[in-house]
């Protein structure tokens, strides 16, 4: 009895096929379906027996099919194969499934196509992760996009931020070169006006002559002052500091002297110095009455004029003090950390006279000195406190 001849998979096979999670289909020589395992049918919400006879094509979509026959079918049957090709199928509710699709094609010994396997892997997730990837890839290029604007927006105010602080810093510069100018200009014309008044004294006057005299020279002392707090700030400013000249000196005699001339300028006002004074202090002395005399003004006239002036001159551990203190109103604590820069009086004591350089030029012969100057205030008093170093480091 001859052989019949079965061409259906063996039940472990087939068991194989239905179980597996991939999806299988053979088709013949005419690219007509005559199998396919259930997982594939399931995809496509059908049934294997619905599929059999239909071309695969049939169940791609329109953009799909014509890529499949004008790429993948020629490629077949050139090289016999292809791997991993990204597809979509058409279910029978119309969604779309994307897969991946692999084929072989098999020949007889005369070289005509037997079948051909095509298998199926789901590619849910995986275009999931491609969309997501290209999303997140156009989210990273629109950020560096707008990171590169903020960046160069960023450069860009920071030229104009340099461009105007350069500007501001030579207008500056320019400024502080005229006061420097002017403040040496004025000097010639007011000791014209000074040496004028002196020889006017020398000559017989009235007594109402006489008092004019007096109020231009008083006049020309305040200008004269005036003159050389400008001088002063503007060699600080320019970056030379204030000029002093230091040696070991008595500063008992130069700080009484301070004292007794403020005390003849202010009769209705108490100034009490007491001296603790030990030993030589390494210093410019004048430079130091300066400092003591813009401190005793400053007091005498931001104080209580009902309370004293008293001023602290004492050296102990090699350093040396000198303290002035004051009752009265206390300095406003948004005004203290900007006390000792310049022209700062108007924002701290409105519709005082003056510059408003005292303090400045007071904090700038300390740093001279190697010293610093600080300051307290309180309900209680005021207390304006120089500490620097008694010896030349």
């Amino acid at each position: 009895m001859a052989d019949e001849r079965n061409d259906d998979p063996p039940e472990s096979f087939q068991q194989f096929l239905t179980a597996s999670r991939s999806g299988y289909v053979y088709a013949g020589p005419d690219a007509k379906i005559v199998f396919v395992n259930e997982r594939f049918s399931d995809w496509l919400k059908t049934t294997p027996e619905r599929l059999v006879g239909t071309r695969l094509t049939d169940h791609f979509p329109i953009a799909r099919k014509v890529y499949f026959e004008t790429h993948l079918a020629p490629l077949l049957r050139m090289q016999g194969f292809f791997d991993e090709v990204a597809m979509e199928l058409c279910r029978a509710d119309g969604e779309r499934l994307p897969v991946l699709v692999s084929a072989v094609e098999r020949h007889d010994a005369t070289g005509a196509a037997q079948f051909i396997c095509y298998t199926f892997f789901p590619a849910v997730e995986r275009r999931k992760f491609e969309r997501n990837l290209v999303a997140t890839k156009a989210a990273v290029t629109t950020d560096n996009s707008r990171l590169r604007e903020q960046i160069a927006e960023q450069s860009r105010e920071r030229l104009k931020v340099e461009e105007t602080l350069s500007t501001a810093q030579h207008a500056a510069a320019l400024r502080e070169q005229f006061i420097a100018v002017l403040g040496h200009d004025l000097r010639n014309p007011l000791a014209a006006i000074d040496g004028a008044m002196r020889l006017l004294l020398k000559t017989p006057l009235n007594d109402r002559a006489s008092g004019i005299v007096g109020m231009v020279q008083q006049s020309i002392g305040r200008m004269a002052a005036l003159i050389d707090d400008v001088m002063d700030f503007a060699r600080g400013r320019l970056g030379q500091g204030i000029d002093i000249k230091p040696k070991a000196v008595d500063l008992t005699r130069s700080l009484e002297h301070v004292v007794r001339e403020l005390q003849t300028a202010w009769p209705n006002r108490e100034i009490l110095f007491e001296n603790r004074l030990s030993g030589l202090v390494y210093c410019d002395s004048q430079r130091l009455a300066q400092l003591l005399s813009n401190l005793i003004a400053n007091a005498l006239t931001h104080g209580a004029a009902e309370g004293p002036v008293r001023v602290r001159a004492a050296t102990m551990n090699n350093d040396f003090e000198l303290a002035v203190l004051n009752s009265g109103e206390p300095i406003p604590e948004q005004a203290l950390t900007r006390l000792f820069e310049p022209f700062t009086r108007e924002d701290i004591r409105p519709s005082q006279q003056g510059l408003g350089l005292g303090l400045y030029i007071a904090s700038e012969i300390a740093r001279a000195h190697k010293g610093h100057l600080t300051v307290r205030s309180s309900r209680e008093e005021t207390c304006f406190t120089l500490k620097m170093p008694m010896a030349a480091n």
